[in-house]
């Protein structure tokens, strides 16, 4: 075997594994780059990315459906012609990028447009690149006998890590988006030539010396006698699905209960990915029975970090713990299922079911959780789902050691067990003490009334409820008058946006005045009663939490409406509102809408601005300093651009923010409101200017 595996990566497979390597590297870049592409269309939300991950995930299915069936019901011949033309026809789908004509011109949810603008678009050839693994692999085992292939499946990988991490890091910087996908179209036209030469290869040479060895009829005979069993298949499906499930999980649990860091999102995908490469490149060095045993110990140890929070101080361990998890038992679920592999002859088989557990665990975290859960709680699914499989393990090697006979055992039974607990967990998630638990596409939101304790400056009646997602904290109102409708957390008096409305105020006697992000409303206690307060919100689930669950907007005040949808759809709908301030706050977490950072942004803005209009923006982050592309969006539309920081006081329930003030007059700046702020905050040395074509987080960071 071991000297098999070292002739899968021989000269003469050069071509191989040239065609593999292209094939995933391309799938995973095509995927964030597309994404992007399409961002400022559907207005930035994670629904967009959420959708757009469904659709390659169901391509991949797809794609790996075809290989299976093309090898499987088709003449060699009829497989080289085929595919020959898929490959070729697909060349006229490139560059792949979406026509204008499929910008949305609704308000409904852009689901199945997005769908189908991406497969239109770019469906052809990523359907072409998601069968290439399963393809090259099932034809090197039908005409190179010596080989055992599934190697490849660790290179393709190993090429979808590098795809994966080369994307925001190399070519996001460098280059903008129309550049990409020229760039991407020019490789994959590479790959397109090498794979028409592969198929050229495999079916005259190779076919030609395993016909003459007799491998054709001894294929044949394979193939009929070697059919998996459905109970095979299904035990594949569910230890491809579960390791599909934990990513994602993990990837929600991490990103928005834990740290919303930036690219914090490619580290569980490069584990789950790697957890691949090295069951399938190093499969005899794995302790299979050890892998069993760490991730039950590790579906316990997770369990206890909710019982018991305090074992988990700070974000650090929580974060070392659930990626552990997901590499262990991403290593215990692969190593099984490929322990579990067929013969060669029917890996096509294999792969589909992999997919489709893959799928499985996709639709099952981005479709049916939301719905299902009011958290992010499908992770314990996920571990339930381990506990199960290794039930599974220890079922099929008692029923071996008992020569067909099962006793239940603690060896048995506590992975059983464990299952049961995992999965009992979301249950008592649901019994916490929230006001308001829910979930939708948008993401997960709690809202909670807290008491705090008497003690030295705390007289037991400053309780206020607070609105959070996930880690970051999106709003807090007062209980009780007369601090109930004042301004908290980011829109303090003494804060950036306080200053600028108390000096627009002493100017006019009626402000038209724009906000994007509703939060709880806490903006509405600015309005006077001759002032007109707009609110542009994406989210249908925070007006509702605003309306019900706080009074900003209802007792707090009498001169605000809210409009729901994506702000810069909205915007550009609707003729030139004149505001006299428009305040933008919308960056606070990780996966900020970069689409409203552009210069076309910047220059819509302005278009919707009264003469002497004013922009404020809230770029308070802890991880990304936005003020340069603040800075540079003002220059682009000619305005000048100041920063206030402003400091937060816990007795006034104010966090300590951070605001850019852009005005075309300079001026402005003078007001005795605004002078000494501006002053004492340092201004960015540099400019960084994004488009709608391009921009780049990760220069950004702080």
């Amino acid at each position: 075997m071991a000297r098999d595996r070292r002739a899968s990566f021989s000269p003469g497979l050069v071509l191989d594994v040239l065609v593999v390597f292209l094939g995933a590297f391309l799938l995973f870049q095509i995927q964030p780059m597309i994404s992007k592409y399409i961002l400022p269309w559907f207005g930035g939300a994670p629904l967009v990315w959420a959708t757009c991950l469904m659709f390659f995930q169901l391509m991949l299915l797809a794609g790996y459906s075809y290989a299976h069936l093309l090898v499987s019901r088709v003449h060699p011949r009829g497989q080289a012609m085929l595919h020959g033309a898929l490959v070729v026809l697909s060349l006229m789908a490139l560059p792949g990028i979406p026509a204008d004509s499929w910008k949305p011109t609704g308000s409904e949810l852009p689901t199945a447009q997005i769908l189908a603008m991406l497969a239109a678009s770019i469906g052809l050839p990523y359907f072409v690149l998601s069968s290439t693994s399963p393809l090259v692999q099932a034809w090197l085992a039908r005409f190179r006998r010596d080989i055992v292939p599934y190697r490849l499946f660790s290179l393709s990988n190993l090429a979808s890590i590098f795809g994966l991490l080369s994307y925001p890091f190399l070519i996001e910087p460098a280059i903008g988006l129309r550049q990409q996908f020229n760039a991407w179209s020019a490789i994959y036209t590479a790959y397109a030539i090498g794979m028409l030469a592969l198929i050229a290869f495999t079916f005259s040479r190779r076919r030609a010396a395993a016909t003459a060895a007799g491998g054709e009829t001894a294929h044949m005979e394979e193939m009929e006698a070697a059919r998996p069993t459905w109970r095979t298949r299904f035990t594949w499906l569910g230890f491809a699905a579960c390791p599909s499930l934990l990513f994602l999980a993990v990837t929600n649990h991490l990103t928005e209960d834990v740290a919303p860091v930036p690219f914090l999102w490619v580290l569980p995908l490069v584990i789950y990915l790697l957890t691949f490469v090295i069951c399938f490149e190093f499969p005899d060095r794995l302790p299979l029975g050890l892998l069993r045993w760490a991730a039950v110990v590790l579906v316990v140890a997770l369990a206890l970090s909710f019982v018991m929070p305090l074992l988990v101080t700070s974000y650090v361990p929580e974060m070392a713990l659930y990626c552990t998890a997901l590499f262990v038992m991403g290593l215990f679920c692969h190593a099984e299922l490929y322990a579990r592999r067929p013969a060669p002859r029917q890996l096509t088989a294999f792969y589909l079911m992999v997919s489709a557990g893959g799928a499985l665990g996709g639709c099952f975290v981005g479709l049916l959780a939301p719905f299902l859960f009011s958290g992010y709680y499908e992770i314990y699914a996920g571990l339930a789902l381990c506990g199960m499989l290794a039930f599974l393990v220890e079922f099929e090697n008692s029923k071996r050691r008992k020569h067909g006979r099962f006793e239940l055992s603690p060896t048995t039974a506590v992975p059983l067990f464990v299952a049961a607990l995992a999965g009992a967990i979301p249950f008592a998630i649901a019994g916490e003490p929230h006001l308001r638990q829910e979930r939708n596409f948008f993401g997960a939101i709690t809202v909670t009334d807290i008491v705090p304790k008497a003690g030295p400056g705390l007289d037991g009646d400053e309780t206020y409820r607070r609105l959070d997602h996930g880690s970051t904290r999106h709003g807090l109102q007062f209980a009780l008058p007369p601090q109930r409708c004042e301004p908290t957390t980011y829109y303090g008096r003494e804060g950036g946006v306080g200053l600028i409305l108390a000096t627009l105020e002493r100017r006019k006697p009626a402000l038209r005045v724009g906000v994007i992000g509703l939060g709880v409303g806490t903006l509405a206690v600015y309005a006077r009663p001759t002032d007109r307060f707009v609110f542009y919100e994406i989210n249908p689930l925070i007006e509702t939490v605003a309306r019900e669950d706080f009074s900003y907007l209802g007792q707090c005040s009498t001169g605000a409406m809210v409009r729901m949808g994506d702000a810069r759809v909205e915007l550009e709908r609707e003729a030139p509102n004149g505001y006299d301030l428009l305040v933008v706050d919308a960056f606070s977490g990780d996966s900020i809408p970069t689409h409203l950072l552009t210069r076309e942004a910047f220059q819509l803005y302005r278009k919707h601005l009264a003469p002497g209009g004013v922009l404020a923006m809230n770029i308070s982050n802890r991880y990304l300093q936005l003020s340069p592309v603040v800075a540079a969006g003002a220059e682009a539309i000619g305005f000048q651009a100041r920063f206030i920081l402003g400091h937060g006081d816990e007795d006034l329930g104010t966090f300590t923010s951070n605001w850019a003030i852009l005005a075309a007059d300079a001026a402005l700046f003078d007001a005795p409101a605004l002078r000494p702020h501006i002053e004492a905050t340092p201004q960015p040395a540099e400019a960084i200017r994004w488009t709608d074509d391009y921009s780049n987080l990760f220069r950004v960071l702080r």
